[in-house]
């Protein structure tokens, strides 16, 4: 007989290891957020979904304290949905994210626990996805403009992305086609976002260390409103209040970083940090520097970036090269602790090394971590604050971060002395950038932008020839494995049909069809209900079809997964809610299946409110089981009858609802 000591011991650690592994809360208020944090690509129709800690306030779940911001669209309204028993929080936006954009979200102290315990304010963000695309660029047209400083976004609310170049507006007719519409007087570097959270774009510009507010109508024509002293150079809501703050260099120091605090576009100066470690290596103005604003940590407290140096030298002896890494950590209320992570340094280098610069923050190996990529360092992130040198990267004066082929990962195209091609690097996924390919032969300098400005799915460029005009570079056409080109649905009584075409297929597997029933629980929860196969590989025209039958009154969407054979899929949306309403007489259905063993279905409908029974009977007139017997708002109904326990035979079921009355008979053989 074996050891029982050693039976119970196997039994206790397999069903340890038999429990489903739970991550870590994310503070003590947040347990998961989806999409994930600093996700790359996010369906542009997805909602946002919080998990709390804590038994939540539904009543402080308001506009006021959830903020949704689209980077290239401004303040999102979105319906809130919070569901108790869950504990999470859907956040439903009325309008789609734009291809490739960067969302943010902010839940304020606003919102409180069901012990009227206020959050800790929480920040995070994530990156629609891009569709498609080569990295491979097309110049379509120019725009003649003085240029120093190129910005985008949906400047008049119309759905396409326009430009901000200088103080000039272009307006985007949708196929990237841009045309002059106006100028502000100012002509300064400029920052384009929702500064006064009315959903659209307003410009902050500063000249002289003046800044001064422009405030959009929703049009795209600015009104200047107010100035405060200061400069600018990035944004985010660093304080987690629901507005975006701005943080700027001193004019006097590359060491002094300076952060102005914004409430309803009205700014005042909050703090000044002098970040200086001593070193050698004596940060230089002129020095390409940058202040970069993202979560570090992923505690939902966005964090500071500062990478500056210095270069000099001559031809003679060569030039020398450092560049300085720190990370100013926010305590939760915008105020920062400023610690040194790296420095590089490179001596005798070529005359280039004075043009290094540009560096960016995202997650380059999709871990959820935001890594720095910075010409001559890659710096890679590995959670609890601790970061390592992943690698070298050329020594480009220009980048430009973007998922560029529509893969989900975020690629670079880069170039060298401030005037090269476009020179593409596209990333395998585990943050390596592989041997660069031209994506465009002409040659460009430093500013750009980058949007899907054609509206076809894929990542455009718009970027500075020189000083005097502008290229509009346009991503070249990947095609997709499975082309869409209808997708409609049809409603008789209470059934749903589906209806979709496609006009070609490569390793298409098929459909999975999925619904959610959006008011059922509070939030909307994808469900799948049956898959087609797709046709593999095809060319030509296929159609196809389903239909979701007796379904309850209410309101549904529908999307398909189309899923390759090697697992990769994608998801599309039924571009309009389906309501099933109310039947326009009240009837008793026809059981299914019948003969039955032991379980069948039993449908009925209801054209108005009504107290509703609906009982079994043997064949002597018994009662053997009550299904339904409470008051029921119209619509149609499904009940469920399991004879189990009892003999076969012919029975009979009864509806009563208001003077109505009815009787069927059913028939259970085993």
């Amino acid at each position: 007989m074996k050891n029982p000591t050693i039976l119970i011991l196997i039994l206790i650690i397999t069903f340890v290891c038999s429990l489903p592994l739970k991550s870590d809360p994310i503070n003590q208020f947040i347990n998961t957020v989806s999409p994930p944090m600093n996700a790359n690509s996010v369906i542009k129709s997805s909602d946002i979904v919080i998990t709390f800690v804590q038994l939540m306030n539904g009543s402080t779940m308001t506009d006021a304290n959830i903020k949704v911001f689209g980077y290239q669209t401004g303040l999102m309204t979105a319906s809130l949905d919070y569901n108790s028993v869950s504990n999470t929080l859907t956040i439903n936006p009325v309008k789609n994210f734009k291809n490739g954009e960067k969302v943010s979200i902010t839940l304020t102290s606003g919102l409180k626990t069901i012990s009227n315990e206020s959050i800790t304010p929480f920040v995070y963000s994530f990156r629609a996805k891009a569709l498609g695309g080569t990295g491979n660029f097309t110049k379509t047209s120019e725009i003649i403009s003085t240029v120093e400083y190129i910005r985008s976004g949906d400047i008049d609310s119309d759905g396409d992305i326009d430009l901000l170049i200088n103080e000039k507006v272009y307006k985007n007719d949708g196929s990237a086609n841009f045309s002059y519409y106006s100028s502000i007087p100012i002509s300064g570097y400029t920052l384009l976002a929702d500064f006064d959270n009315d959903g659209d774009l307003d410009i902050l510009v500063t000249v002289n260390n003046v800044n001064y507010f422009f405030r959009n109508n929703g049009l795209g024509d600015f009104t200047q409103t107010s100035t405060f002293p200061g400069g600018l150079h990035s944004f985010g809501d660093l304080d987690g209040n629901g507005f975006f703050d701005v943080t700027y260099f001193s004019p006097q120091s590359a060491k002094e970083i300076n952060i102005a605090k914004n409430i309803l576009g009205n700014f005042s100066l909050d703090t000044t940090y002098n970040v200086d470690f001593n070193l050698p290596c004596n940060p230089h103005p002129d020095f390409d520097k940058r202040i970069l604003i993202d979560d570090m940590t992923n505690n939902g407290i966005l964090d500071l970036v500062l990478i500056n140096g210095n270069a000099g030298g001559g031809i003679l002896i060569g030039y020398d090269f450092c560049q300085i890494y720190s990370l100013l950590k926010n305590n939760g209320s915008g105020k920062f602790l400023p610690e040194l992570l790296f420095t590089h340094n490179e001596n005798g280098l070529p005359y280039w090394v004075t043009n290094i610069g540009d560096p960016q923050l995202f997650d380059k190996n999709n871990d959820g971590l935001i890594d720095i990529v910075s010409p001559g360092l890659i710096i890679e992130n590995n959670g609890n604050g601790l970061f390592t040198i992943a690698g070298m990267l050329n020594a480009f004066s220009t980048t430009i971060d973007g998922d560029f082929n529509g893969d989900t990962k975020i690629d670079l195209l880069a170039q060298i002395f401030g005037v090269s091609p476009l020179l593409t690097h596209l990333n395998d996924g585990s943050g390596n950038f592989l041997e660069y390919f031209i994506g465009s032969n002409s040659f460009y300098n430093k500013g750009n932008s980058v949007a899907d400005f054609d509206n076809d799915g894929d990542l455009d460029v718009v970027i500075e020839i020189n000083s005097t005009k502008v290229a509009i570079l346009l991503n070249g056409d990947s095609p997709l494995p499975v082309e869409l080109s209808s997708f409609t649905s049809s409603i008789n009584q209470n059934s749903v049909k589906l209806n979709w075409t496609t006009s070609q297929e490569q390793n298409n597997s098929g459909f999975e069809i999925q619904r959610a029933d959006k008011f059922s629980e509070g939030q909307e929860v994808w469900k799948k209900i049956d898959f087609i196969n797709g046709s593999g590989n095809s060319n030509t025209q296929n159609n196809y079809s389903y239909e979701d039958k007796n379904l309850a009154s209410g309101k549904y969407r529908y999307r398909l997964k189309q899923i390759d054979f090697n697992g990769n899929f994608e998801y599309h949306e039924l571009s309009n809610e389906v309501v099933i309403g109310i039947p326009v007489s009240t009837e008793l259905m026809q059981n299914y299946p019948n003969p039955f063993n032991p379980v069948t279905n039993i449908l009925y409908r209801l054209s108005e409110n009504s107290y509703v029974t609906l009982k079994v009977f043997d064949n002597s007139g018994r009662e053997v089981r009550t299904l339904v017997n409470e008051h029921k708002e119209a619509g149609y109904y499904k009940a469920v009858f399991d004879g189990s326990g009892l003999a076969s035979g012919i029975y009979f079921y009864k509806l009563s609802a208001g003077d109505f009355l009815q009787t069927k008979k059913l028939s259970l053989v085993k």
